[in-house]
């Protein structure tokens, strides 16, 4: 069943503790006595529970086996002692998956040996519903419990716009910034018109593949949390990222050796496209990462940050290699 970065709820507070407890010297017989009595009110008789004379649990068994006895039949007899219990610190969770597993209506919740209650058949199909509610939204990709953000519907729209709005400003300073960076190679770009044509490209695959891999991180976050390797993930990806680039960087390197059978220039556009992808790979799975970290919601920080880095770094490598090759 599906693990829970947040608290789970354990079976205490949810228990029956109003149940038929008998002796082990008791009869059939003195069984259906008490059970008889008017002052005796049971919250569930599916099983009856054996004490000794400590009081401590020693076994229970189904009420049809009162049925199927003569009532002068010791109830020692058919009694199971093979008991599976839990303490009250037990996850409700555990306990639905121990009653699925050794086939009980019922779990005993011991303390010391003494038995302060059970958990229901209604507690353990009530858990058993939610948490397959919560693995059919958990492998369709819409599972929040790995991701301890608000619901959006719920946040007041003042909160949700500066929310929004701190993570676009940053954006926007970047943005700024790309422009006077790009203004200091005014005079090259006066002099190689193609350079500045493919700056929007270089942005744009940057962009792309960025947001693709920040997209899927933070799907794959939300459904294997914990569970998720970092390490293994991050090399995964890095290399599907270098192979991704290579052959963006070869396919640019064509289409302009035709278009303008410049080989010199291709060859610096297309090599500071590949260096711009791989570093654009790594900085949108970082940062991502980095946002998670630090508290902050990746679904509304990782866009406008990953943009606006992946947009500033293959800029600037774009021009550093420019510069030095041109």
């Amino acid at each position: 069943m599906n693990r829970s970065k947040h608290k789970e709820k354990t079976v205490e507070g949810h228990l029956i503790k109003r149940i038929p407890i008998v002796k082990e010297n008791a009869t059939v017989k003195s069984v259906l006595s008490m059970l008889e009595k008017i002052e005796n009110k049971y919250d569930s008789v599916d099983y009856i529970y054996v004490v000794d004379k400590d009081e401590n649990l020693i076994g229970m068994f189904n009420i049809q086996e009162i049925f199927n006895n003569p009532k002068n039949t010791p109830i020692k007899n058919f009694i199971q002692k093979n008991l599976v219990t839990i303490s009250l610190d037990t996850t409700l969770e555990k306990a639905a998956h121990l009653a699925l597993r050794h086939n009980l209506k019922q779990i005993p919740v011991t303390k010391s040996k003494k038995l302060i209650g059970v958990v229901s058949t209604r507690e353990i199909f009530s858990t058993i519903n939610q948490s397959l509610k919560k693995d059919i939204l958990h492998f369709a990709g819409i599972h929040k419990s790995h991701l301890e953000f608000e619901n959006s519907l719920k946040i007041p729209i003042m909160k949700a716009v500066r929310n929004q709005l701190s993570w676009l400003i940053a954006g926007f300073v970047g943005a700024m910034i790309i422009a006077f960076y790009i203004g200091l190679f005014e005079e090259t770009l006066s002099k190689y018109l193609i350079i500045a044509s493919f700056v929007p490209a270089i942005t744009y695959i940057s962009d792309a593949l960025g947001t693709q891999f920040q997209t899927m991180f933070v799907r794959d976050m939300a459904i294997m949390g914990k569970e998720l390797n970092i390490k293994k993930y991050f090399l995964k990806q890095m290399s599907t990222g270098f192979i991704i680039a290579f052959i963006i960087g070869i396919l640019m390197f064509s289409f302009i050796s035709f278009i303008w059978s410049s080989f010199h220039v291709a060859f610096i556009i297309s090599l500071a496209c590949f260096i711009a992808l791989i570093i654009t790979s790594f900085t949108a799975l970082f940062f991502t990462f980095l946002i998670k970290k630090l508290k902050f919601d990746p679904a509304l920080g990782s866009g406008p940050v990953t943009t606006i880095i992946s947009d500033l770094t293959s800029v600037v490598i774009y021009f550093i290699i420019v510069f030095l090759l041109i």
